[in-house]
C-alpha cells in the first residue's frame, strides 16, 4: 500500500524545474513580437494605434468642451436677460364677481329738484342754514338727520369746488386757482362758506370723507327710485349699500356696496342690477347723459389721475335721461403681468396696504399743496397714514395760501413717474342699447346685464427659477462631458488644493534658502479634503504592474500556492 506522502513526492517531482517557468517563456515572445512590430509600421498601427486613438480621445474632448462651454453661456445669458412666458388659457366659470361698476350724474341732473328763488335775500338764506346747522349739534344728528335742500345745496357747492381745485385740474391749475379763491373779491362770500362748513365739521368731528357722503346721499334721495341687486331668487332680499365717490363742479359719482353677508356672486346669466332716477322736467335746461364705468373710476377725473392713452373699455356715457338702457357687460380677457419698469409695460402688483394709481397720483398732489401751502387738502385727506401729520399740514381753508404764480414752476411729473398701473388688468366689453322712452318722461331706467362667463386669460410667468436654472445648467454640463454640479465642485475645490499645496511650497523653499525651519515648530497633520480631480479612476490610485524580469529570468523563487485544505489520496 502507498502511502499519502509518497504519491505527494512522486507528483511534485514530475513539476517544471523551478528556474524555467512556462509564463517567462510566453512573456519573452511576446515581448520579442512586440520589437519586431515596431520595425515595420502598418496602416492599423496609423489609424488604430495608441497615438492615433490620443489625439482623436483630445480632439473629442475639445468639441465636446467647446459645445458644453457654448451651451452655458447661452444658458446664462438667457437667465441674466429675465426673460418672461406668457400661457393663455380659455376660462370656463360657473360664477362671476360683480365689477366695481361706478355711475355718474352731471352737476345740472343732480340740482333738478333744487329751485332756487333768485329774489330771495342772502340774510334769509343764512338764516335757515345757521339755524338748521345749530340744532345739528352733534355728529350723530348731524350724520342722520335729513336736511333742509339749502344745506345740502350750499355743502355740495362747498365739496365740488374744494374737489375742482384741488384735483380735477392740473399742478399748475389747481395753483393758479388756490391763488384766485384767496385774492379774488368777488370769492369773498365762497371763502367765508367755507369757512363756516370746514369749522363746523371739524367741531362735530366729521371727517370729510363723512361729510361727502352725507352731502351725496340727501342730494340723490330726492331722485334716485330703485338701487337694487336683482337675482332670480325671489326668496333673497340683498341690502344693498350707496357710497359717493366723488363730488365735483362737473360730476357727482357714486356706486353700490354690500357687507360680506349681502354680498352674492353673478351665478346667472341675464339682469343683474338697476337703477332708477327720476329728474325734474319744469326745468328748461338740456341735461347731459349719465355714464357708467365697470373700472369704478369719476369720469371727470379720471384724465387728470390716470396715465395717458388709457383704454376705455367697460365704460359707456350716453345713458341719456327719459330713456330706458340696457348695457351688456362681460369679461373680455384678464392680463396677469409680472412686475417690471420697461417702457409701456411698467406696473405693480397692488397689496391690500399699497397705493393704487389713482391714490398714488392723489398722494403726489396732495404733496404738491404741502410745498407751496403748508396744509393738507381736504378732498385728498384720507390719503394721511399718519394722523401725526395733520400736526404739521393742518387742513386747507386756502386763505393764507400765498402762491407766485408767474413765477413759480408746479409740476408733479417727478413724483408720478413713481405711479404704476396694477399688474391685473381686465378688459370689460359693453354693449348699450336703448330701448325708447318711457312712459314718464322724468324717469330713467338702467339695467345692466351680465353675458358670458368665459373669457380669456393670459398669466405671464419668469423663464427661469433658480431651481430650473440649475438645473438646465447640469444638464448642459453633463449632455457633452458627463459633469455635474457636483463635480465643478469637486473640480474646483481640487484645482484650488493644489495652487494651495504649491504655494506652500514655494514658501516653504524660501524659508529654507532663508536659512528658516519652514515648519516653524508645527505638526504637520492629514486633513480630510473635497477636493478631488473629477476626472480620475473612480476606483482610486494607480495600480502598478509586475516589472518584466531582466534577462527572462526572474529573482528569487517561483510563486508557490499551497492550498489550506489538502487532499490525501488512498491507494491500494
Amino acid at each position: 500500500m502507498l502511502t499519502t506522502y509518497s504519491i505527494f513526492r512522486s507528483i511534485q517531482n514530475l513539476q517544471e524545474p523551478p528556474d524555467r517557468p512556462r509564463h517567462m517563456v510566453t512573456r519573452m515572445a511576446d515581448k520579442e513580437r512586440r520589437h519586431s512590430h515596431k520595425d515595420t509600421p502598418s496602416c492599423a498601427d496609423a489609424f488604430c494605434g495608441k497615438e492615433f486613438k490620443q489625439y482623436a480621445f483630445i480632439t473629442i474632448i475639445i468639441v465636446l468642451a467647446v459645445l458644453t462651454i457654448k451651451d452655458v453661456v447661452e444658458l446664462v445669458e438667457s437667465y441674466v436677460e429675465n426673460g418672461k412666458n406668457s400661457e393663455i388659457s380659455m376660462v370656463f366659470n360657473d360664477s362671476m364677481r360683480l365689477p366695481n361698476f361706478t355711475f355718474c350724474i352731471s352737476k345740472d341732473q343732480a340740482f333738478s329738484h333744487f329751485t332756487i328763488n333768485a329774489t330771495e335775500a342772502v340774510d334769509e338764506w343764512d338764516r335757515v342754514v345757521d339755524e338748521q346747522l345749530a340744532d345739528f349739534d352733534t355728529k350723530d344728528k348731524f350724520l342722520k338727520e335729513q336736511w333742509d335742500w339749502k344745506l345740502v345745496y350750499e355743502a355740495y357747492d362747498l365739496v365740488a369746488s374744494l374737489a375742482s381745485m384741488e384735483r380735477e385740474t392740473t399742478a399748475h391749475g389747481a395753483a393758479r386757482t388756490f391763488n384766485l379763491f384767496k385774492n379774488s373779491p368777488r370769492l369773498a362770500g365762497k371763502r367765508l362758506t367755507a369757512k363756516k362748513w370746514l369749522g363746523a365739521i371739524a367741531e362735530r368731528n366729521v371727517t370729510f370723507r363723512e361729510f361727502q357722503q352725507k352731502v351725496g346721499t340727501e342730494c340723490l334721495r330726492r331722485s334716485m327710485q330703485r338701487f337694487v341687486r336683482n337675482t332670480y331668487d325671489d326668496d333673497d332680499v340683498i341690502k344693498t349699500n350707496l357710497k359717493i365717490t366723488w363730488i365735483s363742479a362737473m360730476q357727482m359719482c357714486f356706486q353700490p356696496t354690500w357687507t360680506a353677508e349681502n354680498y352674492r356672486d353673478i351665478k346667472d346669466q341675464g339682469n343683474f342690477f338697476s337703477l332708477m332716477m327720476s329728474h325734474n322736467t319744469d326745468k328748461d335746461e338740456a341735461y347731459e347723459c349719465m355714464s357708467v364705468d365697470m373700472h369704478g373710476r369719476p369720469a371727470s377725473l379720471g384724465r387728470f389721475m390716470e396715465g395717458k392713452g388709457r383704454a376705455k373699455d367697460g365704460f359707456t356715457s350716453e345713458l341719456c335721461l327719459g330713456m330706458r338702457h340696457t348695457v351688456s357687460v362681460e369679461v373680455r380677457a384678464r392680463y396677469q403681468m409680472l412686475e417690471n419698469d420697461d417702457d409701456g409695460t411698467k406696473c405693480r402688483d397692488v397689496e391690500d396696504d399699497q397705493d393704487t394709481e389713482f391714490n398714488c397720483r392723489g398722494r403726489c398732489r396732495m404733496d404738491l399743496i404741502r410745498e407751496f401751502c403748508g396744509c393738507t387738502g381736504n378732498t385728498l385727506v384720507h390719503l394721511v397714514k399718519d394722523e401725526n401729520e395733520l400736526d404739521k399740514y393742518p387742513l386747507c381753508d386756502y386763505t393764507s395760501c400765498d402762491i407766485d404764480v408767474q413765477q413759480g414752476n408746479f409740476t408733479e411729473d417727478e413724483c408720478t413717474e413713481k405711479c404704476y398701473r396694477d399688474c391685473l388688468q381686465i378688459r370689460y366689453d359693453i354693449d348699450h342699447e336703448s330701448l325708447g322712452r318711457m312712459a314718464r318722461p322724468d324717469l330713467t331706467l338702467i339695467e345692466l346685464q351680465w353675458g358670458s362667463f368665459e373669457y380669456l386669460n393670459m398669466e405671464q410667468k419668469w423663464e427661469w427659477t433658480v431651481a430650473t436654472f440649475i438645473a438646465a445648467l447640469g444638464g448642459s454640463i453633463g449632455m457633452w462631458l458627463g459633469l455635474s454640479i457636483l463635480s465643478l465642485i469637486q473640480g474646483g475645490s481640487y484645482l484650488f488644493t493644489m495652487c494651495s499645496k504649491r504655494l506652500k511650497k514655494k514658501r516653504a523653499a524660501a524659508r529654507i534658502a532663508a536659512g528658516e525651519n519652514p515648519e516653524n515648530g508645527k505638526k504637520i497633520s492629514k486633513k480630510l479634503s473635497i477636493g478631488a480631480n473629477p476626472f480620475t479612476s473612480p476606483y482610486g490610485g494607480k495600480v502598478e504592474e509586475e516589472p518584466m524580469p531582466e534577462n527572462g529570468k526572474f529573482k528569487g523563487p517561483p510563486p508557490q500556492y499551497h492550498s489550506p485544505n489538502s487532499t490525501s489520496i488512498q491507494v491500494e
